[in-house]
């Protein structure tokens, strides 16, 4: 264990090295005390369980992996957002609300500029925001506005195309007023942004129970995968109205990337438990994910069925898949995802058993950490086994120069939790400390 007069010395050296970067006799100095450490409270870790002093332990390796990936820069320290957003995490302290509100007063319709080139764009806007007995007459006066600019494109930029904001607001008339102003757009050169329109209004038309009608526009969209996803959708849609549906026969179903953006369409509106898809379907289209041939189409395509479906259906039917055709990163996702949705039945302890299993080497290790997955699934992993990742990802951290930790940490939504977890509430107080240790003797 590092005490604090030896952080006093290594903090002289780490001033020292900042002065004369270039010197690798310094920072291997720095660096191999805390590669120790780290090691030594990996192994206490392991080892313990009384929670003080697993949560000690857990303090040590993180402000220990935290000084070994912020030397690297040879430089004072000045924690970043993501330092600063984790030590809230730990501390309790109330984050601000990334969900921030929009607005209103910019988007009123009174702020809204009549000459205002994007104006079609801002009136969608005011739609999400205006109360729902206003909402119509906003969708007219948007669809209006996109017709008076149908033969003049534009884009604004990051847009999914027109009507796409507010397709879902429409009524059935407001559709076909809007399908009729994006012919009018096909005789000019909107380009992806009409494939997009076409895809959220055909869409919207199958919603309200226009299927028949909105399979026949379906060949008006240009671009083949936009079309494969609204033709899944609007098969979902089909399957929701409780009409006789089957799968699409063709391209869309032999070609493995399309097929990929057809479930997407498809899980997209069949979502349980409200709209939970019939077995039969569901069967077919994980027999269909199995077939692929690419493996990344493969992962992707039960991911996307897994993610949507794993609820539903029986167990031995995913599992099997999963054990069989999924693989790498996405195959332990999906393990640890069904083991979670499905806990109660006697085979999610061996899914657990097997992710855990896979979760070595440094290729695995590198896309953690795992730390959600394993947490949704806590009511059958055993804490030793979370205890177990962590530490494998903390030693990983710890010796691959290409790996930041503070990244994976912040995509980690339920690391505060897994910590608690795992080394009890006093571990939150040692990451904190772990953090501002680590930041004071780099500073």
């Amino acid at each position: 264990m590092i005490d604090a007069s030896e952080l006093a010395a290594l903090h002289e050296r780490w001033r020292s090295l900042c002065d004369q970067p270039g010197r690798d006799d310094v920072a291997l100095a720095i660096a191999e005390p805390f590669q120790r450490d780290v090691a030594e409270a990996c192994e206490v870790l392991a080892a313990a369980t009384e929670m003080p002093t697993r949560a000690a332990a857990i303090g040590r390796i993180l402000r220990g992996v935290l000084v070994l990936q912020w030397m690297r820069e040879r430089k004072p320290v000045r924690p970043g957002p993501y330092a600063i957003e984790l030590r809230q995490r730990l501390a309790g302290d109330a984050l601000p609300d990334e969900d921030e509100a929009v607005d209103e007063e910019e988007v009123a319709p009174g702020s809204i500029d009549p000459s205002d080139p994007y104006l079609p764009w801002r009136l969608e806007e005011l739609a999400e925001v205006v109360p729902p007995s206003s909402r119509a007459a906003v969708v007219d006066r948007a669809i209006e506005a996109f017709a008076a600019i149908a033969l003049a494109p534009i884009d604004p930029g990051n847009d999914p195309g027109p009507f796409a904001a507010m397709a879902h607001w429409m009524d059935l008339d407001q559709v076909r007023r809007a399908i009729a102003v994006s012919e009018r757009m096909a005789t000019a050169d909107w380009g992806h942004q009409l494939s997009q329109a076409r895809a959220y209004l055909y869409t919207q038309l199958a919603a309200l129970g226009r299927v028949d009608e909105a399979e026949r526009l379906l060949p008006a969209i240009a671009d083949a995968v936009v079309r494969a996803d609204a033709h899944g959708q609007i098969i979902g849609h089909r399957v929701a109205h409780g009409l006789a549906w089957s799968l699409p026969e063709g391209v869309v179903w032999s070609e493995d990337a399309l097929y990929l953006r057809f479930i997407v369409g498809l899980t997209h509106v069949l979502t349980p438990p409200e709209r939970a898809p019939p077995e039969t379907l569901l069967r077919r289209c994980l027999e269909r994910a199995c077939a692929q041939g690419e493996a990344d189409l493969r992962n992707a395509s039960l991911q996307v069925l897994v993610d949507s479906w794993c609820g539903e259906g029986p167990m031995e039917a995913w599992a099997l898949r999963v054990r069989e055709y999924a693989s790498g990163r996405e195959q332990i996702e999906m393990l640890l995802l069904l083991a979670a949705q499905r806990q109660a039945e006697p085979e999610a302890r061996s899914l657990v058993r097997l992710a855990i299993e896979r979760l070595i080497g440094p290729e695995v290790l590198r896309h953690g950490p795992w730390f959600d997955e394993l947490w949704a699934a806590r009511a059958i992993v055993r804490p030793a086994e979370a205890t177990d990742v962590f530490i494998r990802v903390m030693r990983h951290a710890s010796t691959d120069p290409r790996a930041w930790v503070l990244s994976r940490l912040h995509a980690s939504y339920e690391f505060v939790e897994f910590v608690r977890w795992i080394g009890g509430d006093e571990a939150l107080a040692a990451g904190v400390r772990a953090l501002d240790e680590a930041a004071a003797l780099l500073a």
